[in-house]
């Protein structure tokens, strides 16, 4: 009896992070590899989907391709706090690196943009910004000049608390 209430236990506590993967008609896919390390060290704030948290977190999905597009993009996405600071060893790190690219980057990734590697992840990670906010403010800039970002978008949007004081 003990044995059939742990795999109940099991299927349930299982249950709802299978669900959050299933899209209509597509197999419930697996947590492995670069897919598993996302979700067990990123998702917390960016999410399973990639959509971040409005106004605080920036989105993944349909947004991070957008960096690839400037010269500084590659370093930025290897330094920024979360991925430079991250417990994970070098080489999973570069594969979740290159799978976040894989999967969230929306068809959005430069043309010839190279697979992140294991020793310029290595050596990037050894300076984490120091001025991310700054930064990203000016690659949003570059992005909007070249027409590749609409004006007003940041890939953070507005917290409900932000939207509520303002009337929105």
């Amino acid at each position: 009896m003990r044995a059939v209430r742990i795999a109940a236990l099991l299927l349930l506590a299982g249950g709802p992070a299978a669900a959050a993967d299933y899209a209509p008609g597509r197999p419930v896919e697996e947590h492995i590899g670069a897919r598993l390390d996302y979700a067990l060290k990123c998702k917390g704030c960016h999410g399973l989907r990639g959509e971040g948290t409005p106004g605080h977190v920036p989105r993944l999905d349909g947004f991070v391709g957008l960096f690839t597009h400037l010269p500084e993009g590659r370093d930025y996405l290897m330094r920024v706090p979360g991925v430079a600071r991250s417990v994970l060893d070098d080489v999973r790190l570069t594969a979740v690196l290159n799978w976040m690219l894989d999967t969230y980057g929306g068809g959005l990734v430069a043309e010839g943009f190279a697979p992140f590697t294991v020793a310029e992840v290595a050596a990037a990670r050894l300076r984490p910004l120091e001025d991310r906010k700054g930064l990203r403010e000016r690659m949003l800039a570059a992005l909007r000049a070249k027409g590749l970002l609409a004006p007003g978008e940041d890939g953070i949007g507005s917290s409900p608390e932000l939207r509520e004081r303002s009337g929105g």
